[in-house]
């Protein structure tokens, strides 16, 4: 196929946590594994640089980060600090990396997440242009509103406030994620955009939100920022006024911290609710990526509870499956769905409004598949991995020239 139109055919260096990222459930890693097939099916070249090969994949050009023992001042650090220890082998790691992935497959300009401060610390060493990619900068993971003084989470914060200051251009998936972290943190005068996350669109036969079954799904953590606490809240609610409805939960328990310091855990939290109710959770844990897909044509009604969202791939990989969603107006999910049209939307944090938009769907299933149908059509206009391709591509052109 053709290169874009905008942009002359780029070499692009794309860093992953997981390569190809098929048993890995993580949203960067699906983020990414799209937007290269996008990129390479409108004409440009892509290296990926990844720590972790999790399946096969036949591409010739992934660069797979060496590993590295600490160095000595690295070792000192971890033993009082981990997290410095364990982040300067990274750093190096990631050098090392970009370093073999220039003069291997001669990348031009390289996109990365803005975790830790990577960013700035590579862009300091290497002479190509480093773009970062608002993944989800920590300020968001805040327990409390006000910024952390000491600890890991303080330190966090400055490393990623100090690198995006380093780098050359930001691409964020979210208006609200961008503008409330200039507001928090202040950005450099540099290039900065707003494109969302490509989603492949899986082959339907129909459209989940079709079935008349009453299952709910959730894929993500069970952690406080994917508000899992509320889904299990709401869905208590609808178990107790629709006899029939169950719910799915797909993903890893990470525990939802406590004022006291101490986790609340998954299967904790499950025992608390009466035990009718606890019966109609189907909890599946980790799940490949088309393990999920499979679970999407199944569940004609999908949750996303989150507290924040950068963007939401739970989000819109939903809507790709054509499945009615109820989301919260967290983030870049009030930017992606639009109520009463591809989904409906609840305030964040409220379960009893999230209750009422899941009983509403359960009795309206023609609702449901007005939503399931409008929302595929919208993300094939607007989030497919060439559309999303062409967007960035020319963003990347444009820092590269300057």
């Amino acid at each position: 196929m053709t290169p874009s139109p905008a942009a002359r055919p780029l070499r692009i260096g794309l860093l992953t946590p997981a390569w190809p990222g098929t048993a890995t459930a993580n949203g960067i890693a699906s983020a990414t594994a799209h937007l290269a097939q996008g990129l390479k099916a409108i004409g440009h070249e892509v290296t990926i640089l990844t720590g972790v090969i999790d399946g096969p994949h036949g591409d010739p050009r992934v660069v797979q980060l060496p590993p590295l023992p600490f160095s000595l001042p690295e070792r000192l650090a971890g033993r009082f600090f981990p997290d410095m220890g364990l982040r300067g082998v990274n750093i190096r790691k990631l050098i090392l990396g970009v370093q073999q992935a220039i003069r291997e497959h001669g990348i031009e300009v390289l996109l990365m997440e803005e975790s830790y401060g990577w960013a700035g610390a590579v862009r300091a060493v290497v002479a190509i242009p480093v773009v970062a990619t608002l993944h989800g900068p920590q300020w968001l993971h805040r327990v409390t509103p006000t910024r952390p003084q000491r600890g890991p989470d303080a330190r966090r914060e400055n490393w990623e406030q100090a690198g995006l200051q380093r780098v050359n251009a930001i691409i964020s998936p979210s208006r609200d994620v961008l503008d409330r972290t200039r507001a928090e943190w202040g950005l450099p005068d540099v290039p900065t955009t707003v494109i969302g996350n490509a989603v492949a669109l899986p082959t339907l036969d129909r459209p989940a939100a079709q079935s008349t079954d009453p299952r709910l799904l959730f894929i993500g953590r069970f952690d406080r920022i994917k508000g899992a606490d509320i889904l299990l809240d709401a869905f208590a609610r609808v178990a107790a006024t629709h006899p029939e409805a169950r719910l799915t939960f797909v993903g890893p328990d990470s525990g939802i911290l406590q004022p006291d310091g101490s986790r609340l855990h998954l299967s904790q939290a499950l025992a608390r609710l009466p035990a009718a109710t606890r019966d109609r959770i189907e909890v599946l844990g980790h799940r490949t990526r088309d393990e999920i897909s499979e679970l999407r044509r199944h569940h004609p009604i999908t949750l996303i509870a989150s507290r924040y969202e950068t963007f939401g791939v739970a989000l819109i990989e939903a809507l790709a499956a054509g499945s009615a969603v109820v989301a919260t107006r967290a983030g870049g999910c009030a930017e992606i769905l639009r109520d009463g049209d591809t989904g409906l939307l609840v305030p964040s944090e409220d379960a009893a409004m999230m209750a009422e938009a899941c009983l509403r769907l359960l009795a309206d299933p023609a609702l449901a598949l007005r939503l399931g149908q409008s929302a595929r059509a919208d993300v094939e206009v607007r989030f497919t991995p060439e559309v999303i391709a062409r967007e960035v591509a020319t963003f990347l052109a444009r820092v590269c020239r300057s």
